[in-house]
């Protein structure tokens, strides 16, 4: 079971103590690597004993481990203060099956009070790190923990913003909806990945090609910034048009390696299409097509 499962589940045992535990732990992930008990009564003002039973529940749970210099919220810790979050505001009421397991994100369909159906996604970067590191002592090494959950909820943050400037500038993308923490709440797309579709699912590939690298131009010329990851693993093909659906690596034109990224991102489109369909490409051309400096590719 995953950490989001984990905490989409028990998030209704939490009473306003533990969650207040949770909170104190969160404020202190950027100035301790295991935060004492001492520091913690007096973020929570809780008594010794209550603060004591509080933690050993959340470690029960899964939210928190325990080391001898103190406590450290560990993902699910802070998957459940996001999925709060979304929940006190109606706008997740169920988590359903998950839709994505990627080394840096988990995604999973969601529902709010009100029926509609969308997805959140919840970062992970860092993942394999902790992986390697568990395989080699029993548990990794507190700051390690902290680290990555500061890395996680940026690049939720940067992705916010990926998506809130792509979508100004008409890039075909999910609606975002809110973000809390290290998740963001996004409109669900209907689709397979590009890069699960067979050759017989896509009826006008080339046609295709050029929606993806028009979306790129968008991006480019309208909202001044490059995907940075663009390729079949980020894309969705609803069966009309492609959706590109992850932003948190996206560059400003400024970039010392803008002009490189770019180039990158065109080339692992145009690489899938000759791959796949055959369809061969002027990879220059197709990047001053990009940049707005050509009309057609």
């Amino acid at each position: 079971m995953s950490s989001a499962q984990i905490a989409s589940r028990a998030i209704k045992e939490l009473d306003p103590e533990d969650v207040k535990v949770l909170h104190g732990l969160e404020k202190t992930i950027t100035r301790f690597e295991s935060i004492p008990l001492q520091i913690l009564k007096k973020l929570t003002g809780l008594d010794e004993g209550k603060l004591v039973f509080r933690l050993g529940r959340l470690n029960a749970l899964g939210f928190v481990i325990k080391s001898q210099f103190g406590y450290t919220l560990v993902s699910a810790g802070l998957d459940a203060l996001a999925l709060r979050f979304f929940v006190e505001r109606g706008l997740i009421s169920g988590m359903g099956r998950s839709i994505g397991m990627g080394k840096e994100s988990d995604v999973y369909e969601v529902i709010s009070d009100a029926g509609t159906r969308s997805v959140i996604k919840f970062y992970r970067i860092g993942r394999i790190s902790f992986r390697a590191t568990r395989a080699k002592r029993s548990y990794s090494k507190p700051e390690t923990h902290h680290q990555w959950l500061q890395i996680n909820i940026e690049a939720a943050r940067k992705e916010q913003e990926g998506l809130e400037r792509a979508l100004a500038a008409a890039v075909t993308t999910p609606q975002f909806i809110a973000r809390n923490r290290h998740a963001v709440l996004m409109s669900e797309v209907e689709g397979m990945m590009l890069h699960e579709c067979r050759k017989g699912e896509i009826e006008k590939p080339k046609l295709l090609m050029k929606e993806i690298l028009e979306n790129a131009r968008k991006a480019y010329v309208k909202a001044k910034m490059i995907n940075g990851d663009l390729s079949e693993y980020n894309i969705l093909f609803d069966g009309e048009k492609p959706w590109i659906i992850d932003w948190p690596q996206y560059v400003n034109l400024d970039h010392p390696n803008a002009l490189e990224i770019l180039a990158r991102d065109v080339k692992n489109t145009t690489d899938y299409f000759q791959r796949k369909f055959g369809i061969e490409t002027d990879l220059t051309k197709a990047v001053q097509y990009v940049k707005g400096e050509k009309t057609k590719i």
